[in-house]
């Protein structure tokens, strides 16, 4: 969301800055063209002052001649598309394009009302630029003087098109500009979103590989100040036990029991804390199988339907066997208490590209988001006798892996496990092997 309004807030500003680009170009291009308009009508005047004005008027055809050929040169020259003269009643007395029927009033005047009031008042001036269906418009106009200084009427100059093929060609590459920066910031958002994902991986690679060197600190210290401890004390209790024939005793058998479940949470956390997965190679098809042989006497006990489908051919991976089943059995483990007595579990292995992938899925009673969320984080555990360690030995397994585990879960909608590991590279062997 930080990535996505940084991106909002600098493509607005950008096309805020190309707006204003764009506004003040046209504002200074729409005053030259309103100052060239104007200097070409005050030329147009020059040439139909005094007398040629009055034949002109009267209808003389000589003198409707000259001013064409007089007009027509201008506009050529000045590149206009249109001169027309009219008389201070706003009636067309000369038109050199044909636009406006000569004796009949202006149709032009009327829309540019303001700027031909200011020209028979004797003050050149330009209209506004507007557009029409996409063109742009804009006339300039200058008064026409009598010999004592009246004014007898107006000249006005339409421009061409010519005039606004700049203002087009800045639009058009302002326009490109824009999307180009548009592309441009969307591809460094993407780019800067990938790199934060990146270095939230290794921020969390970081915190976990720091957990991982404390609990290696500390386990060391509990293998050097439990583990000997535990086995004297288990010793000592069955010796007692044969010397005073409490070996058949409920109340005694607590001791060696608890003994060994102190064992095996010390086992975990030893498992847990040893690093490496291994340089071996093992095909994981085979792992799995071993794993369900091993868990398959208790699924049966507990009525629990086991669906197994692993594909056909070798899965070779690089790592170690006895951390691949550890792993495999810790997942059986977790889905044999999800599920409970009489539940459902189905085990997948298959291809998938260059990886392999395993999937666990189970009927059981699912997960919260809190709890997905952090099911592989050490320690953390729901159960009241859990360790918090057994999907943190899968996670680190397979990270070792340099695989991909993904939990899908819901409450009341079961769980399912995906693991996705790298196969191992086949080289090729050596004529004597």
């Amino acid at each position: 969301m930080w990535v996505l309004g940084f991106l909002i807030l600098t493509l607005v500003v950008v096309y805020a800055a190309f707006f204003y680009l764009y506004s003040s170009y046209r504002e200074r291009l729409e005053e030259e063209l309103g100052a060239r308009l104007v200097a070409v009508a005050a030329a147009s005047a020059a040439a139909v002052d005094g007398d040629v004005w009055t034949a002109l008027a009267a209808g003389d055809s000589a003198a409707t001649a000259a001013v064409r050929a007089d007009l027509d040169r201008v506009r050529r020259q000045s590149e206009v598309a249109d001169i027309f003269l009219f008389d201070a009643e706003e009636t067309t007395l000369f038109d050199l394009g044909g636009v406006y029927p000569v004796g009949e009033p202006n149709l032009a005047l009327s829309v540019d009302l303001q700027a031909a009031v200011s020209a028979l008042a004797g003050l050149p001036s330009a209209t506004r630029l507007y557009s029409n269906q996409g063109v742009y418009l804009k006339t300039g106009y200058a008064p026409v003087l009598a010999g004592d200084g009246t004014v007898r009427g107006g000249v006005g100059v339409e421009a061409s098109a010519t005039f606004f093929q700049a203002l087009g060609q800045v639009k058009r590459t302002l326009v490109g500009a824009a999307l180009l920066v548009l592309v441009g910031m969307s591809l460094l958002a993407v780019g800067f979103a990938r790199l934060l994902e990146t270095r939230e991986r290794l921020e969390e690679r970081l915190r976990r590989t720091e957990t991982l060197a404390g609990m290696g600190q500390m386990t060391a210290m509990l293998a050097h100040e439990i583990r000997n401890p535990l086995g004297i004390i288990r010793a000592a209790a069955e010796r007692l036990g044969e010397r005073h024939g409490l070996r058949d005793e409920e109340l005694f058998r607590f001791i060696p029991e608890e003994v060994d479940r102190l064992g095996a949470t010390l086992d975990s956390y030893l498992e847990f804390a040893r690093s490496g997965a291994g340089g071996g190679r093992e095909d994981l098809g085979e792992t799995l199988h071993k794993t369900i042989a091993l868990v398959a006497p208790e699924l049966e006990r507990k009525g629990i339907s086991l669906e197994v489908d692993i594909g056909e051919g070798l899965f070779p991976v690089q790592g170690d066997p006895h951390r691949l089943r550890q792993a495999f059995l810790n997942l059986f483990l977790n889905a044999m208490e999800a599920v409970g007595e009489e539940g459902r579990l189905n085990v997948t292995l298959a291809r998938e590209g260059r990886d392999v992938g395993v999937r666990f899925r189970d009927n059981g009673s699912g997960m919260t988001e809190e709890v997905r969320r952090r099911a592989t984080e050490p320690f953390y555990t729901t159960k009241e006798t859990g360790s918090g360690l057994g999907l943190a030995v899968v996670a680190r397994t397979v990270d070792e892996l340099g695989g991909h585990l993904d939990i899908r879960s819901g409450p009341g909608a079961g769980t399912e496990i995906v693991i996705r590991i790298p196969l191992a590279r086949t080289g090729r062997r050596s004529p004597k092997e």
